[in-house]
């Protein structure tokens, strides 16, 4: 089984060290780059499940990273960490699609538990990615509406006012579907209902 492979994008040399020691013992397949610019080469050149990113460099920031991420690297997590936290610069960071944000000084047990947490949903996403939408139809018996709803819940996470708007029915009309999905597949959320599909749910 591949590695995973990790870029690390860190300007303060020791931390950058610290981190890349700390992801090799726990078997991660680690990348280094101190700037926006040698984290750029590394991104068109490899293919990373995940990149360590801080948010102000000494040479470019953590925004332009993401911002490359958002076009050519959606499926790869970015984690932020910064010294220098503030609500703008963390709403910033999540905007542009950092999964997470860790404030330094930071403890290697709160970076394992944001880094695990990042690769669930990244595998998580993969296997949505794969689901036959017509098996799982066929399979609990729904309807082509209701069909539609699952896909944008799985696809979206989106709220009953989402699909509302998105299909063009009201909101009473998502809810009625949904308790009829929810019957049929024996779940009781949108969450169970996921998590069953994602899990196999009709193998």
């Amino acid at each position: 089984m591949a590695k995973c492979r990790v870029l690390i994008v860190e300007d303060e040399e020791i931390l950058r060290a610290g981190l890349s020691m700390f992801l090799k013992k726990n078997g991660f397949e680690v990348f280094e780059a101190r700037d926006e610019e040698g984290a750029l080469a590394n991104l068109k050149g490899e293919k990373f499940n995940l990149i360590i990113t801080d948010l102000f460099l000494a040479g470019g920031n953590g925004f332009g990273i993401m911002k490359y991420l958002q076009d050519y690297c959606q499926e790869a997590k970015c984690i932020v960490i910064t010294g220098h936290a503030s609500l703008d610069s963390a709403i910033g960071a999540l905007r542009k699609g950092a999964f997470d944000y860790l404030l330094k000084p930071f403890g290697f047990d709160e970076l394992k538990t944001a880094i695990d947490r990042a690769l669930q949903k990244q595998s998580e996403e993969k296997l949505i990615k794969k689901l036959d939408y017509n098996k799982i139809a066929k399979g609990y018996g729904l309807t082509k509406k209701e069909t539609e709803i699952i896909k944008i819940i799985v696809s979206e996470g989106s709220s009953n006012a989402d699909i509302s708007e998105s299909l063009g029915i009201s909101r009473n009309t998502v809810k009625v579907h949904l308790r009829n999905i929810f019957k049929k597949m024996d779940v009781e959320s949108k969450t169970a209902m996921t998590t069953l599909l994602i899990s196999g749910g009709l193998e």
